[in-house]
């Protein structure tokens, strides 16, 4: 791999994000777990990350190697029973949709996107990154553990037959 570079995503990347993810889905399928679907993550919620400058991708060159939304405003439902350090509540960054192009597994990607969030929450004076992830998705469960994310809980998801795992990873102490 050459050069790459992470930045914010634009609408002129839309295209090929939805193209990475379509082959995510097809990906979880073939691996038994049902994480993403035909209806999410849809163009609307890329849209939105994208206005919101919450989107970043990886690339080279032009080519999108990965993607990964980033955001601090995240508190559904199922995060009620999670065990998140509650003195980072309002000091942390949540992380959403982390992808990478097929072509480009087991490069390294999903490793440097996450290493991105970590630098970009603390120069956003962040101390700590939240993340979920379905329980059968073990390449991304086995990431988060390789870089130190802690197991905060389990919870479920209406129609979604697979528990998901609940992770933090404590940047620094306050």
């Amino acid at each position: 791999m050459q050069e790459f570079t992470i930045e914010k995503a634009t609408i002129k990347n839309l295209d090929e994000i939805l193209k990475i993810t379509q082959q995510a889905l097809i990906t979880m399928k073939k691996l038994g777990f049902h994480q993403w679907d035909e209806n999410y993550p849809n163009i609307e919620i890329f849209t939105q990350d994208i206005e919101k400058n919450h989107l970043y991708i990886c690339r080279e060159k032009e080519q999108i190697l990965g993607f990964i939304c980033i955001n601090e405003l995240f508190s559904p439902q199922e995060y009620k029973d999670i065990c998140f350090n509650p003195k980072f509540n309002d000091k942390t960054f949540y992380l959403h949709r982390l992808a990478i192009n097929q072509d480009f597994k087991r490069q390294g990607i999903g490793f440097k996107l996450l290493n991105f969030c970590e630098e970009f929450a603390i120069k956003n004076n962040k101390l700590s990154l939240r993340a979920d992830t379905s329980s059968k998705n073990f390449p991304m469960n086995s990431l988060f553990q390789k870089l130190n994310y802690q197991f905060c809980g389990e919870f479920n998801i209406k129609n979604y037959n697979d528990k998901f795992f609940a992770y933090e990873k404590i940047l620094k102490e306050s």
